[in-house]
């Protein structure tokens, strides 16, 4: 293990961050108060910072899921992988051996199986232990990179940050229904859903009811809508529905047997 200082620059600011453990596809770095209190929004940036819940970390990431495709019907499919859970959770083990109350920023790369030295999908997230939990922040999802001849690890790290917005919607799907929420921010006159935020068991700031999916899956078109076009169509998204558990099985078999009945 080697400490490394890097000053990242972007448009809006400078960011410090320390490199402080790392392998050849996930980095782990300190990130100075002044510059992630700059990132968060304004109601998580001032919680009390603590290591208690950091344990739980792979736990969280291991249920985040993300839409592989923009095609209505794609797979869904984890955020991290499996093979790096194990990485994340011997660095929360330092992390609560040090006994330090800091904002770590996690930075992994994904090789492309056809151009492995040179294409890669990259993920950021911030983490951010509370007394009362844990505040996961994404920066950047599966984000795709060509580099021009055969990158190196400071290639790969280079972090541009800046301020999340709950404009920001990725497709994320939280399967762990336990304590977990997307973020929404109550302070604002209108309620503003911030689909890269994750809380884990901080009441303060947990939306009731819980956020687990953005869009919610609250505003999924209701199977029973007027305007579809055909049986196949209504079959094919009533079984997409029943797959991602938005339906039970009963529900499934009670609106397949009424499809059924209009051919």
């Amino acid at each position: 293990m080697f400490l490394l200082l890097l000053n990242i620059t972007c448009s809006q600011f400078q960011q410090k961050i320390k490199l402080i453990d790392s392998t050849a596809s996930i980095a782990f770095f300190e990130v100075e108060e002044e510059d992630w209190r700059q990132l968060f929004p304004t109601q998580l940036s001032q919680l009390k910072l603590s290591s208690a819940h950091l344990r739980d970390l792979p736990k969280i990431l291991s249920s985040i899921q993300y839409k592989r495709g923009v095609l209505a019907y794609e797979d869904w499919d984890h955020l991290v992988p499996e093979s790096y859970l194990s990485e994340i959770e011997r660095f929360v083990q330092k992390i609560n051996e040090q006994d330090q109350n800091k904002v770590y920023l996690c930075i992994f790369k994904i090789d492309d199986l056809l151009s492995p030295n040179v294409k890669i999908l990259k993920t950021s997230f911030y983490i951010m232990g509370t007394e009362n939990g844990i505040v996961i922040l994404l920066q950047e999802i599966n984000t795709n990179i060509t580099f021009p001849t055969q990158y190196a690890f400071e290639d790969w790290v280079i972090f541009q940050p800046r301020p999340i917005k709950p404009i920001y919607k990725p497709e994320l799907w939280l399967k762990n229904k336990e304590s977990v929420s997307l973020y929404r921010d109550q302070t604002q006159l209108k309620n503003q859903i911030y689909g890269n935020v994750i809380v884990y068991k901080n009441s303060e700031i947990m939306p009731n009811p819980p956020i687990y999916r953005y869009p919610k899956e609250d505003d999924v078109t209701p199977i029973l809508k007027e305007n579809w076009k055909s049986v196949p169509d209504k079959l094919k998204t009533l079984e997409e529905m029943r797959k991602n558990k938005l339906i039970t099985d009963e529900e499934y078999q009670k609106k397949k047997s009424e499809l059924l009945k209009e051919f």
